[in-house]
């Protein structure tokens, strides 16, 4: 018996502010956003298919021009999405743009203050293009096709004994860009998604943009024509910085370099395109979740906070956040791990966190490369570094926690708990232990 066939609904929503409100992601912002380079946009795709039973399995993947979805924000929404449209699995993922308006009250102001009005909005028009992409479901075939960009490179780099935030052109990157296109039964294409495994952080400006992904995006949908809805798929990028490097130390760059890296990143997609693809077989619209307590290293004192909270940098506000919130002060967080298969040999491996590259190269090697993982996805607890990373030192495994309202940086033994939980995800959990 065929597998049944898998339908796809596709919109495009404008989720750029209408009126200027703090961006997120860059502490040395102060102020509202003062120009428009590029448009936000949240691309939404809805999944469907009748199991060999009759019944309807469903899913929603979004990708949105933001920072993350906070997981407040997730909380909220998930709940009327299932409600009223009946999806089985929802993946809210985010491009983590920093050019982008902030989207959850949970973390210090220094990463951002969250809009009100914005998040109404963002929700309204969520709805309203989940509404359009329902009404235009069909039947699509799935293809794959593989190339490489280097936009990215490693950006710690050990110095004088310590990490620091610098180019690394010996650390671990993945440079592999994945392309999804999704057919109708006519041969044109109705969806094109991109994976990739970079920060967007091209520019700290203050003013809104896609960065290198969105304007990538743009380009390629003008270039595929008839309607069709891209989607970027951000990897796990926690350690990975876009290559703007002058005598051996970063740079930001402006709209110029933006566009040139989104240009990089086109000609590759359009290169993989026009190549012949692999036609992946129908396969069942499964998916299933993971939580695993990730253990933090410590729980500060009450007499420590109250003295912290004294000072005037970012540990005066973090002890502020943590006296406020007293349940700030536990000694795990939740890490959510969703499985989406959506085709034969086609999975989606989807993390609430800042994931660095190890892991998501781990969910590639687990899965012999037919699972993607997707960072910024669900919710965001904040970065996720590897064992060695923590005991190094630096922005990703200690510096970060304070920003994102962590009490301590983690544990080392996270890193085996996150490995054995992929590979039980990924369906190797013969190979390991299961996660503790």
């Amino acid at each position: 018996m065929r597998e049944p066939p898998l339908k796809l609904g596709t919109a495009k929503a404008d989720i750029t502010p209408a009126a200027p409100v703090p961006l997120a992601g860059f502490a040395h912002r102060a102020g509202p956003f003062e120009h428009i380079a590029h448009r936000l946009y949240a691309r939404i795709h809805c999944f469907e298919q009748q199991d060999k039973t009759g019944r309807k399995a469903s899913a929603l993947l979004v990708s949105a021009d933001l920072i993350w979805w906070g997981s407040d924000l997730v909380s909220r929404l998930t709940p009327v999405l299932r409600e009223r449209y009946g999806f089985q699995t929802m993946l809210l993922h985010a491009t983590h743009t920093h050019c982008g308006p902030q989207t959850s009250s949970l973390f210090t102001d220094a990463l951002g203050k969250p809009d009100p009005g914005y998040l109404e909005a963002l929700e309204q028009r969520l709805l309203a293009g989940i509404e359009e992409a329902l009404h235009n479901s069909e039947a699509v075939t799935v293809e794959r096709g593989s190339g490489q960009c280097r936009i990215g490179v490693n950006r710690r780099k050990q110095s004088g004994g310590r990490i620091e935030m610098a180019p690394n052109e010996h650390g671990q990157i993945d440079p592999d860009v994945t392309v999804i296109r999704f057919r109708t039964s006519n041969g044109s294409v109705k969806a094109l998604f991109v994976h990739y495994t970079c920060h967007p952080t091209t520019t700290g400006d203050n003013e809104i943009s896609s960065e290198y992904c969105g304007v990538a995006l743009e380009r390629i949908e003008q270039s595929l024509g008839d309607g069709a809805v891209g989607a970027f798929l951000q990897g796990c990028c926690g350690d990975i910085r876009p290559a703007l490097v002058s005598d051996g130390a970063f740079y930001r760059g402006h709209r110029m370099e933006v566009e040139r890296f989104g240009s990089w990143l086109t000609e590759e997609v359009l290169r993989i395109n026009s190549l012949p693809m692999e036609e992946l077989a129908p396969g069942d619209l499964t998916s299933k979740t993971l939580e695993l307590l990730l253990a933090f290293d410590s729980v500060p004192a009450i007499e420590l906070l109250e003295e912290q909270a004294d000072r005037s940098d970012i540990h005066s506000e973090w002890a502020r956040l943590l006296l406020r919130e007293p349940h700030r002060r536990a000694e795990s967080i939740p890490l959510e791990i969703t499985r989406l298969d959506v085709a034969k040999d086609l999975s989606f491996v989807a993390f609430n966190a800042e994931m660095v590259v190890d892991y998501g190269l781990f969910v590639k090697q687990a899965s012999h490369g037919t699972m993607l993982p997707l960072a910024y996805t669900n919710g965001m607890i904040g970065y996720v570094p590897t064992a060695e990373q923590l005991a190094q030192g630096g922005y990703e495994s200690r510096d970060a926690a304070p920003y994102f309202g962590l009490p301590s940086p983690f544990r080392p033994q996270i890193e085996n708990d996150i490995r054995n939980a992929i590979s039980l995800i990924t369906g190797k959990e013969e190979e390991t232990h299961e996660p503790e």
